[in-house]
């Protein structure tokens, strides 16, 4: 790499850490927590091998996804640091680092260089990416993307070149292997390779002899990516092969396949606008902010000419503006596995699945600037002026996102400030109000945790999970009456919901309903509760019975006995 490729560089490292850095003082938040801190899986190298039989998700919280990369350098990280928070940040904000290094590799190969570093510099304080480094888990993002883009850079340079070296074949199935076992969307390399091929990559040979050429590197990716798939269907055998639990709004609604991909496209706007102008950020997307498609609605149509709109636009630029083409084919391929489009994913929408995008959406810029500047045939006084403006005007769009990468990434401090801003920037978002209350009633706000639940049900009352929960803490709070409602609320949602049935009897039992006890009791016999638990609960609403009935029946007998008193004695007896 020359001095000037250094200095390019060295400044792209300096603004991705001004833009990042200061997320090491984060702790550990959102699913942080669950992935790293609770999860004694990652807190140590003892027997590292058996992560690859391991879900992501610990088997207690859902037990979904398949990451044994991820986790691996999770462990490696909590060994090295104690458990400390600031390893993990600070090994993200290394990563980010790199890639936008890479990034500014591979936009070098297909534009100018001042075109190739201002799409790599707004890559690096894109504020969109604050959730993939400012958050813990967010690794898997970056380790993908390094591995994929690497991947991509290695083709890119031999294929300008023409044909593709073994050793160059080699590497970029192995940062496949790498990029698949760190994160499912590793997955997308082969799509991205075929994209380049489609656009940037120029070989006038028949298609035929470019298929041949290829032909051993594409069948070894499909092996890695089979062994992948096979692995990843072993362990996460009860999820079936999404492998990850359904969005549970999707589920809850009970909505079809074409109803999903319908909410899929009504995102389309949204990914765009984080994409290009990320001003306004959320931790979370959702219902009813994000509506979910109950069959086609003429509300759908914009998003709909829209995409299509994007479609056209990347076939069209394929001649005249290749690497906008490759660009827009990018976001596309890459947005697919969390899209909604061809599997069910967990979210609607998040923004640390938009970070690989966000490469393509980044070289569409660059592609869109070199194109103008080529275009622009100037005097030399006029072409210094435009110099001027345009080097403002950059130098502005990157201070802007520097400026809010920064402080965007100090709301990932800790979950009091995340939460809080969650309802702030998503206020019609029922998830926002449902972990602020979460995070309340576990810092012992009972009122506080009270009404965001109900506001939360108030938004999307759907979802068993917050009914249940609320229910939980009512019967915590010794407030049976009260939590019976909630638990008939989760039961008429999800009947097959797969907590709360032995808290729902226990409720009854409280409560002298034993009847509708002993109904859920045996509920959660057939469910495999706690057989012991369960028996000594038969037992007590047994007993309870009986002795409910003999002092009725005792009371009975001493009122039936008034009526063969003398009537003198009776009259007294009813006065009294």
């Amino acid at each position: 790499m020359s001095v000037r490729k250094y200095g390019s560089a060295a400044a792209l490292v300096v603004l991705a850490l001004a833009a990042s850095a200061i997320g090491v003082r984060n702790g550990f938040t959102y699913d942080d927590r669950y992935i790293v801190l609770l999860n004694p899986a990652v807190h140590t190298l003892h027997r590292w091998w058996t992560l690859f039989a391991q879900p992501y998700w610990p088997r207690t919280w859902s037990g979904d996804g398949y990451r044994p990369l991820t986790m691996l350098g999770f462990a490696a990280e909590w060994v090295a640091g104690g458990g400390a928070p600031a390893v993990f940040h600070a090994v993200n904000v290394v990563l980010y680092a790199v890639v936008t290094v890479i990034v500014f590799l591979i936009a070098r190969e297909l534009l100018p260089r001042w075109a190739a570093w201002t799409a790599a510099a707004l890559f690096a304080v894109h504020p969109v990416h604050v959730e993939a480094v400012a958050n813990v888990v967010g690794q898997a993002e970056l380790t993908v993307a390094l591995a994929v883009m690497i991947a991509v850079l290695a083709y890119l340079r031999d294929r300008q070149k023409g044909d593709l070296r073994p050793a160059t074949a080699v590497l970029v199935t192995l940062c496949f292997a790498v990029g698949c076992f760190a994160k499912e969307h590793g997955i997308v390399l082969p799509g991205l390779l075929v994209a380049a091929e489609l656009t940037v990559i120029r070989d006038d040979r028949p298609v035929s002899v470019r298929v041949r050429k290829l032909r051993p590197l594409y069948l070894a990716l499909f092996a890695v990516a089979l062994g992948f798939v096979a692995a990843r269907a072993c362990v996460l055998s009860d999820h079936g092969f999404g492998g990850f639990s359904p969005y549970t709004p999707f589920s809850s609604l009970k909505i079809s396949a074409s109803d999903r991909v319908l909410t899929a496209i009504t995102v389309v706007p949204d990914w765009i606008r984080l994409l290009l102008w990320p001003a306004h950020l959320s931790s979370e997307y959702g219902p009813p902010e994000l509506p979910i498609a109950q069959g086609f609605s003429f509300t759908q149509l914009p998003s709909m000419v829209l995409l299509c709109a994007v479609l056209v636009l990347c076939v069209a630029l394929r001649r005249r503006n290749a690497v906008a083409s490759f660009g827009i084919a990018w976001v596309c391929v890459a947005l697919l596995p969390s899209s909604n489009f061809i599997l069910p994913a967990g979210i609607m929408l998040a923004e640390r699945t938009l970070f690989l995008p966000s490469v393509g959406a980044m070289l569409m810029v660059g592609a869109a600037a070199a194109a103008i500047g080529s275009r622009l045939e100037l005097q030399a006084a006029e072409r210094q002026r435009v110099r001027w403006v345009a080097g403002v005007a950059c130098a502005l769009a990157l201070l802007g996102g520097l400026v809010r990468s920064a402080s965007r990434t100090t709301v990932w401090h800790d979950n009091a400030r995340l939460f809080a801003q969650a309802v702030i920037d998503s206020p019609y978002a029922y998830r926002a109000h449902y972990m602020l209350g979460a995070f309340r009633f576990e810092n012992h706000d009972q009122r506080g945790g009270e009404a965001e639940y109900r506001r939360a049900m108030q938004l999307f009352p759907y979802d068993p999970a917050v009914s249940f929960n609320m229910a939980e803490q009512y019967r915590n709070a010794g407030m049976c009456p009260e939590a019976i409602p909630f638990y008939r609320w989760t039961r008429g949602l999800s009947p097959d919901f797969p907590l709360g049935r032995t808290q729902y009897a226990e409720c009854f039992l409280e409560t002298a309903q034993y009847d509708s006890a002993k109904t859920w009791i045996l509920a959660a016999v057939d469910a495999g509760g706690s057989m012991p638990l369960l028996h000594a609960m038969v037992v007590a609403a047994d007993s309870a019975k009986h002795a409910d009935m003999v002092r009725a029946h005792a009371g009975k007998s001493v009122i039936s006995g008034i009526g063969k008193l003398p009537d003198t004695v009776q009259k007294t007896a009813r006065r009294e």
